[in-house]
């Protein structure tokens, strides 16, 4: 089912914009294949390794700690900007250019050198945690994703008044930091358990918006058509009529 979705949102997709698609050891190669297909294996931009803690253990195979994300963008025209999002260097590295350090290579110096004072240039492996239990931000949907992870690739690769889509939109984490970051957002799911978790979200974050005195946004929901699974299977329930 993801090709043919996969295909509309490219047409959707600004010149200019990136899909970010994420997915686990159960899929990435097939998902692989078919963005290479639909976006062009030329416009990979990056295999995101998102690692974090949690995650599933067993006692056959080494602890699974980690998901891809794979990014490609449209053409070859992308936005991208690494120094909102840039990562915090080692403290082993932080320690070595405590003194001054010189570049020294074959033989030549080519002065001093040090560390930007915003941080290292982003990598692609995210070591992110996922929402602990205990966590506020905990809205009970199985799929849920942190807010750190959508805000890096956020921040990182659109400009505020761009409009940001999630087509399986779950808890609704990725349009509660659009909404956050300024960006204007469009989010669907077939399933009602979702739209409700996403709408109760929204309004939770409208309310601290405006707790802080930040501009929020009224949003609109709407029913394009019957999107519970007994109806697209045929199952007619009680005191419902199927057209």
């Amino acid at each position: 089912m993801i090709y043919e979705r996969l295909c509309l949102m490219k047409d959707l997709l600004a010149d200019d914009g990136s899909i970010f698609v994420h997915c686990d050891y159960r899929v990435n190669s097939y998902m692989r294949l078919c963005l290479d297909e639909i976006f062009g294996k030329e416009n990979i931009r990056n295999e995101i390794i998102w690692k974090y803690s949690g995650g599933r253990l067993g006692k056959r195979y080494f602890g699974r700690k980690h998901d891809n994300i794979y990014w490609f963008s449209k053409n070859d025209d992308w936005q991208f900007f690494p120094d909102r999002v840039r990562d915090e260097y080692a403290e082993a590295t932080k320690e070595r250019f405590s003194n001054t350090v010189r570049n020294l290579r074959d033989g030549k110096d080519f002065g001093e050198q040090s560390l930007n004072p915003d941080g290292k240039h982003p990598e692609d492996v995210f070591t992110i945690s996922i929402e602990a239990p205990s966590s506020n931000n905990r809205t009970g949907y199985p799929t849920q994703k942190p807010e750190p992870l959508l805000e890096k690739i956020i921040l990182a690769c659109s400009n505020e008044g761009d409009i940001v889509a999630d087509f399986f939109c779950g808890s609704g984490t990725t349009v509660a930091v659009a909404e956050k970051t300024g960006r204007k957002w469009i989010t669907s799911d077939l399933g009602k358990f979702s739209i409700h978790t996403t709408r109760k979200r929204m309004i939770n974050v409208q309310r601290e918006l405006k707790k802080e005195n930040k501009s929020w946004r009224a949003f609109e929901i709407l029913n394009l058509g019957k999107y519970e699974r007994q109806h697209y299977i045929g199952v007619k329930p009680q005191g419902v009529t199927c057209l």
